[in-house]
C-alpha cells in the first residue's frame, strides 16, 4: 500500500520545535465532510505562535485553557491542495484551498466554512496566507463605533495592527500608524497608511500625543487600537483616547495591567472593547468563513495591501530559523512563510 509521508510541527517546550514524523495510507478512508489537504505553504503568526514558543503566553499556566498548552501544534494559516475529499465535503482532488490549518505537510480537516475555504480564481497563494491575520483584524473594525471621518490610532504595526489600519480606512476613518520600529513605519507606508508616528523616545505619552495632534489639527484620536500586546500599551491607549472614545483592545496583552480606573476610564467617559479573534458568529457577528471570503476578496482586489508583509520565505525544514527571526529581528521579519515544498 502507498503511505503518505506526514510532517507536522510541534512545540514540546519553550524554545524548541519539533518535526513529527508520521505515515497515511493514500486513500485511507476519510469521513464524509473531511479533506486531506496537502500544504505549500504556511504562514507564522508572529503574536500567538511567538508568545507559545517563548512561553509566555498568558494563559499557559491557567488550567481552565486547553489551548494554550505544551505540547503545542502551532499554525492557522496555510494555503494548499486538496489531495483526497470526502463524498460530502463540497470539495474536489485539485481544489486550491486557504485553511486554518497546522504547520504541517498534510492535515485532515472537516470541510466547514471556518477551516477550509476555496482559494479565489487568480489569487497567488502567498498573498491568501494573509487571510487569516485579516480576519482576526477585523474583529477590531466590526466591534468598534468607527464613523465616516473618525481618526483611529493603531498601536503596534505588526502584521494585525497594519491589517487593522488598514481595515479601518476601508470604513472612511482616517488610521494613524503608532510604533517603536521604524521598518514597520515604512512598511505601514507600503500599504497604503498615510499618517505615521515613531514613538518610544523621551516625553512619552505626552509627546506621542503632540505627534498625533499634528497629524489630527489639535484632537485626540476617536478611536484607539491597542494591537501589540504590550501590556503598558493599554495604558498609553486610554491616555492617548478622546473623551467619550473608545479603546480596542486587539492584540493579546502578555501579562497583567494595573492602572488608573477612575482617571483614565471613568472620568473620561472611555468605552473599552475587547476584540478576541475567538468573538466570531455569535451576536450577530460574521463567522470565521464569512470574514475569510470577504478578506481574501478585499486582498485578491487590492482592497487590502498585503505583498510587502513578505520579508521571507523559508523551507519547511528552517521553522526554528523562522521563529528566532520573528523574535530577534523585528526590524527586517514580518511576514515569514515556510514553504512545504521545499525541505531545504
Amino acid at each position: 500500500m502507498t503511505m503518505r509521508h506526514i510532517t507536522k510541527l510541534r512545540f514540546p517546550g519553550p524554545y524548541s520545535v519539533q518535526y513529527e514524523e508520521s505515515e497515511r495510507p493514500e486513500g485511507a478512508r476519510l469521513g464524509e465532510r473531511e479533506v486531506l489537504v496537502e500544504t505549500h505553504y504556511s504562514l507564522i503568526s508572529p503574536g500567538t505562535e511567538l508568545a507559545l514558543y517563548t512561553g509566555t503566553h498568558i494563559d499557559l499556566p491557567n488550567p481552565a485553557n486547553r489551548f494554550a498548552k505544551f505540547p503545542f501544534h502551532p499554525g492557522y494559516s496555510t494555503v494548499g491542495e486538496v489531495v483526497e475529499a470526502g463524498a460530502n465535503s463540497g470539495f474536489e482532488r485539485g481544489d486550491r484551498v486557504f485553511t486554518a490549518g497546522h504547520h504541517a505537510s498534510h492535515e485532515v480537516l472537516e470541510a466547514a466554512d471556518d477551516l477550509v475555504v476555496r482559494l479565489p480564481e487568480g489569487l497567488r497563494p502567498e498573498l491568501a496566507l494573509f487571510g487569516r491575520i485579516a480576519e482576526i483584524s477585523m474583529t477590531s473594525v466590526l466591534l468598534s463605533r468607527v464613523r465616516e471621518g473618525d481618526y483611529v490610532a493603531v498601536l503596534g504595526m505588526g502584521l494585525v495592527g497594519n491589517l487593522a489600519a488598514q481595515l479601518f480606512a476601508q470604513r472612511g476613518a482616517i488610521p494613524i500608524s503608532i510604533d517603536v520600529v521604524p521598518e514597520r513605519l515604512e512598511l505601514a507606508k507600503q500599504t497604503g497608511i498615510a499618517h505615521v508616528v515613531l514613538s518610544g523616545g523621551e516625553g512619552g505619552t505626552a509627546a506621542l500625543r503632540e505627534d498625533v495632534h499634528r497629524i489630527t489639527g489639535g484632537k485626540d484620536p476617536d478611536i484607539v487600537v491597542e494591537a501589540s500586546g504590550v501590556p503598558e500599551l493599554v495604558i498609553t491607549a486610554l491616555e492617548l483616547c478622546r473623551q467619550l472614545g473608545q479603546v480596542i483592545l486587539l492584540g493579546s496583552t502578555r501579562g497583567l495591567v494595573t492602572l488608573n480606573v477612575y482617571d483614565l476610564i471613568h472620568r473620561k467617559g472611555i468605552s473599552m472593547t475587547g476584540a478576541h479573534a475567538s468573538l466570531k458568529g455569535i451576536e450577530g457577528l460574521p463567522t470565521s468563513g464569512e470574514l475569510y471570503r470577504e478578506v481574501l476578496g478585499m486582498i485578491q482586489n487590492g482592497a487590502l495591501c498585503v505583498e510587502p508583509f513578505i520579508t521571507h520565505r523559508l523551507p519547511s525544514t528552517e521553522a526554528k530559523l523562522a521563529y528566532e527571526l520573528l523574535l530577534h529581528h523585528k526590524n527586517r521579519a514580518c511576514g515569514v512563510i515556510l514553504d512545504w515544498r521545499r525541505r531545504g
